[in-house]
């Protein structure tokens, strides 16, 4: 994507800035990480040469302000991000995006070369297993914004692919308590034989619903052990939760699940989501679930891209901003089985998003889930559909097959329950699919 007019002249005047602040502050080459000052902090720290009066006073205050900070952090949203503002910063679009990082996808020697001729430094480097890619990430100058870093670099190497980390969030909420339950009768199919993997936040292994489940996780958005998170844990309690209170539509499947936000702040990054796409597919999961939504990038719309070309079945929930904002990403790139919700009357959830790449519709609202703390709850939100429709896909793609994946979507495109107007719409889709064969939610969801 070629910048405007006014954006080539800002990366101009942006690549001047950069090259005269370069002859104060050499680059030291992509290989380097650069420092960062703490924040604030004192150069050195305090004097050791001050008098108790002083030293002893100071000392209470810091510890009170560092049980203020670890007090805050604890707050945590549903996919267990604190809120930590000073790791992020906006995009030209007033979007989130993780500060001071720019994506580079499979950036060549020459890529490298323009980003080191403009004192850009690596913070990492991976290749994407099994999917021909690389995502590199660059850190700008400092004191540049990430707006101007990203014109910058697209001003400097139009060939390069580069976007901003954007942030991405869960797409529904929970409540406390349970109303109906996910049940299975004594037909019930066995699905041992089955693998899924979902990208998300943790899950809270130890539940009462899940303890039973075959479940593999593993943390991309830090190096710590997954903390269980609200979102996960539904998620996961849906797909192959096993108690009195939610039953779930895989029962016996193995879920990958990878874990995007590991309690972080800059939680639910694009290249995080990258990561964990790459990894449940090369651990084996034919269908991936992702119940997160955004704003287009580069980076996750290459990998989104690479998956369906291998086989892979890609499955988002589309959003919930209201019925006046289209579908969002990664639900939104082609290929990709974007999924609404309703609820047990198949009405649509009123805030669910809508457009042309709807491809279906299931149920929702009020979701019965595993919540924390080995609680349950009932969920609502487009996060809460989509698994459903992702079993409905895992049941009938064994393994990556473009055409398999292709027949699997017409077999149930003529099994779906065509609601509002005839044919596919922009609100439900080509209908409304039901809870797997064999299993049941209530008299009004089975049909």
């Amino acid at each position: 994507m070629s910048v405007s007019s006014a954006g080539r002249v800002r990366a101009a005047l942006v690549i001047g800035i950069v090259l005269c602040f370069s002859g104060q502050a050499p680059a030291q080459g992509l290989g380097g990480l650069g420092g960062l000052g703490g924040v604030g902090g004192l150069p050195g720290g305090l004097p050791g040469s001050l008098p108790p009066a002083v030293s002893q006073p100071l000392g209470t205050v810091n510890r009170t302000l560092n049980a203020a900070t670890t007090n805050v952090q604890r707050v945590v949203d549903s996919v267990g991000r604190p809120t930590q503002p000073a790791v992020l910063e906006n995009d030209a679009n007033g979007t989130r995006v993780v500060k001071s990082e720019v994506l580079a996808v499979s950036p060549s020697a020459a890529s490298l070369a323009a980003a080191r001729a403009l004192n850009f430094r690596i913070i990492r480097q991976t290749t994407l297993g099994g999917l021909g890619l690389g995502v590199t990430v660059l850190r700008p100058p400092q004191g540049m914004s990430v707006s101007d870093a990203v014109a910058a670099l697209r001003m400097a190497d139009p060939q390069g692919v580069y976007d901003y980390n954007h942030i991405y969030d869960p797409s529904g909420g929970i409540l406390s308590g349970v109303g109906s339950v996910f049940r299975r009768d004594s037909h019930s199919p066995d699905a041992r034989d089955v693998s899924i993997g979902i990208v998300d936040a943790g899950i809270e292994i130890s539940h009462p619903a899940l303890k039973r489940a075959d479940i593999v996780t593993k943390n991309f958005a830090g190096t710590d052990k997954s903390p269980p998170a609200a979102h996960g844990t539904a998620l996961a309690s849906i797909l192959v939760g096993e108690s009195d209170s939610v039953k779930g539509v895989l029962p016996g499947a193995r879920l990958y699940a990878a874990d995007v936000y590991g309690g972080k702040g800059t939680g639910g990054s694009a290249d995080a989501i990258a990561l964990g796409l790459a990894w449940v597919a090369q651990k084996g999961a034919t269908v991936i679930n992702i119940s997160l939504v955004g704003p287009p990038n580069r980076t996750l719309e290459a990998v989104v891209k690479a998956l369906i070309a291998r086989g892979h079945v890609v499955v988002a929930a589309v959003g919930n901003d209201g019925p006046a904002r289209p579908v969002e990403y990664p639900a939104a790139y082609d290929g990709v089985i974007a999924v609404t919700s309703v609820d047990v009357d198949r009405h649509i959830q009123i805030d669910a998003n809508r457009g042309p790449e709807i491809a279906f519709s299931a149920l929702g609202v009020n979701v019965p889930v595993a919540a924390l703390n080995k609680t349950f709850g009932n969920a609502t939100g487009t996060s809460f559909a989509a698994p459903l429709v992702a079993a409905r896909f895992a049941m009938l793609v064994a393994r990556p097959d473009p055409a398999a994946g292709l027949r699997a979507q017409r077999t149930l495109q003529a099994e779906a329950v065509d609601l509002g107007a005839p044919g596919r719409d922009d609100v439900f889709g080509y209908g409304y699919l039901g809870i797997p064969p064999g299993l049941f939610l209530n008299a009004s969801a089975t049909h």
